[in-house]
């Protein structure tokens, strides 16, 4: 009796068609929910747009090497403020390039430094490619050279 019941309902009922319901074959199917844009296309155009930091990590790599993330962003903002680093923004950056702690560094003379690797090579790259007032760029360098890091 169940089956007779379900091969009747069957029978009469059937499933709408995607294409039933329009007028015609060629009427565009309604629209449907996109999908929304991925993380990192919403995260660049809101940072870039709001002037916040390039990225929520802590190292920025470019060409494999690793730099500090930080500095290389106030390097960027200072140049764009008025086309230079000056003086006071090169004491800005030198003292985000020595924030962490003293730690031995080899050899028998018990050098202790607050520079890693990372951060040197990130003080190199500024050096290199930023902007630099003649006068900041000759207190960067000698603040840099006069240390045994």
């Amino acid at each position: 009796m169940f089956a007779v019941a379900q091969s009747v309902v069957a029978a009469t009922h059937r499933p709408v068609l995607p294409h039933q319901g329009r007028t015609t074959q060629t009427e565009p199917r309604p629209l449907r929910a996109t999908k929304p844009a991925p993380r990192a296309v919403r995260a660049a155009a809101t940072d870039d747009a709001a002037g916040e930091a390039s990225g929520t990590s802590y190292y920025k790599i470019i060409d494999g090497v690793k730099y500090d993330r930080k500095v290389l962003d106030d390097c960027a903002k200072y140049e764009k403020n008025d086309g230079s680093i000056d003086i006071d923004e090169a004491k800005l950056i030198l003292s985000d390039l020595l924030d962490g702690p003293a730690r031995k560094v080899g050899g028998a003379n018990e050098t202790k430094s607050a520079v890693t690797n990372v951060e040197l090579d990130t003080a190199q790259y500024a050096f290199d490619n930023f902007t630099w007032s003649p006068a900041a760029k000759d207190w960067f360098f000698e603040q840099l050279t006069s240390k045994n890091w």
